[in-house]
């Protein structure tokens, strides 16, 4: 397919007193359409995002990150000021994009069989500015004038999963927790960030999924992509990297506590202390690769956030873009994240091709909006893939030398406790 010609871009203020996640209801069966949202604090959530009506969607079999720069650069928005040069193209990179960065085994089966890489741009994208707490439509001319917008009316229907959760064991989960203490033990990893995977039937619309995990836990990266066959349901508190020009900024987060907890007990544990340390130290290199010589810094450590059923502790790494390198080299030095990866990055995930036994497809890629002035991605956790009558979700941990096999398995059980309660399974 030709890519397009973006002739122009049209901003027009919107007078609507709704919620983006109210009024994407209106639009969530439409294929390729999106919704990015989230609340948070005021440096996490200052934007929504709702993509409609597509007029372009790359989904390449070769290299992803090249495919994502030669996009961003032919619809490029430097010539526009706020809020158009907001507007660009939503997209993924599944985990399996990190084939094209490093060589690395695949060996385990993939039963879902996604796109590595998925990016779509629209001729109608509402922008919801929350700092500002104003709204606007933003739309593309790509060569036949701009649409006439309009909303419809649309109400999702019921949704009722249809059987019991399956996941690993404990003893299964505890006997890979184990294994990977074994390397740590003969010094071939400091931390590898291991997961299981869980799935269950379902009827209805996956939209009433997403509202349901949402009105739960109102995540800061949340996302709904109805794309292809996969309608992806991400509730992920975690930022990937945050491109605004050259300022960067990525936010890992390494600990977990139940609310039930102090969260004193999080801040003060020397076990999260020491993995969150490893993976800043992890992502301060991956940025050093294409930043400033001096410019990467931790702005902030060991912040603590609350989430419906946790607490979760993060840091904030920042950076300045050299010159020479773009968003792609940029997203290709850090891909997949340090923080569900492990230390150090290529042998951990060695490991993990070993030691899991799927494909781990979209789980730990990376949802973003991008065009060549401004990136926003996250880390996908906390999210589900509805696939024909399947709902398939992964849950996982870093493991260390410290790490006691069945509080970890505990620890994947408290991750997926807004998932489990939104299925009401």
């Amino acid at each position: 397919m030709k890519i397009p010609k973006l002739q122009s871009l049209r901003t027009k203020s919107l007078d609507l007193n709704l919620d983006p996640t109210k009024l994407y209801s209106n639009f969530a069966n439409q294929k390729y359409s999106a919704l990015l949202t989230g609340k948070g604090k005021k440096d996490n959530s200052r934007y929504s995002f709702i993509g409609l009506n597509p007029f372009y969607i790359s989904k390449p079999k070769s290299d992803p990150f090249k495919e994502f720069q030669k996009l961003i650069d032919h619809f490029s928005v430097k010539k526009h000021r706020y809020p158009a040069n907001l507007w660009g193209g939503i997209g993924y990179f599944s985990y399996d994009a990190g084939h094209f960065v490093e060589k690395l085994p695949k060996t385990n089966p993939d039963h879902l069989r996604m796109p590595v890489f998925q990016m779509v741009f629209y001729t109608d994208m509402i922008v919801f500015d929350h700092h500002k707490k104003k709204n606007y439509l933003i739309q593309a001319d790509i060569g036949g004038g701009f649409s006439d917008f309009k909303i419809p009316q649309h109400k999702p229907g019921k949704f009722n999963a249809i059987s019991q959760i399956k996941c690993d064991s404990k003893s299964k989960y505890v006997k890979k927790v184990k294994k990977v203490k074994d390397y740590i033990v003969e010094g071939d990893v400091y931390e590898v960030s291991l997961s299981h995977k869980c799935t269950t039937k379902f009827n209805g619309d996956p939209y009433t999924l997403f509202q349901k995990l949402f009105k739960l836990n109102s995540a800061p990266f949340s996302a709904y992509l109805p794309f292809d066959d996969f309608t992806i349901i991400s509730n992920s508190p975690e930022r990937f990297i945050l491109a605004e020009k050259d300022k960067l900024e990525t936010r890992p987060i390494k600990g977990t506590l139940p609310r039930s907890k102090p969260k004193s007990q999080l801040l003060n544990s020397k076990k999260d202390d020491a993995e969150l340390s490893m993976i800043v130290d992890l992502m301060r290199n991956d940025f050093g690769k294409v930043c400033n010589y001096g410019s990467v810094k931790v702005k902030e450590h060991k912040r603590i956030e609350g989430y419906k059923n946790v607490w979760q502790m993060l840091s904030i790494v920042e950076g300045r873009l050299k010159s020479e390198e773009n968003y792609s080299t940029l997203m290709r030095a850090c891909f997949p994240g340090g923080s569900i990866t492990g230390c150090p990055k290529i042998r951990s995930m060695e490991i993990i091709d070993e030691i899991e036994d799927y494909t781990r497809n979209l789980y730990t890629g990376s949802i973003f909006i991008a065009n060549d002035v401004r990136m926003d991605s996250n880390i996908v956790i906390r999210t589900i893939i509805a696939h024909k009558n399947t709902l398939t979700f992964n849950v996982g941990g870093a493991i260390i030398f410290d790490s006691d096999p069945e509080s970890e398995y505990q620890e994947t059980l408290d991750k997926a406790m807004n998932i489990q309660l939104a299925l009401e399974v």
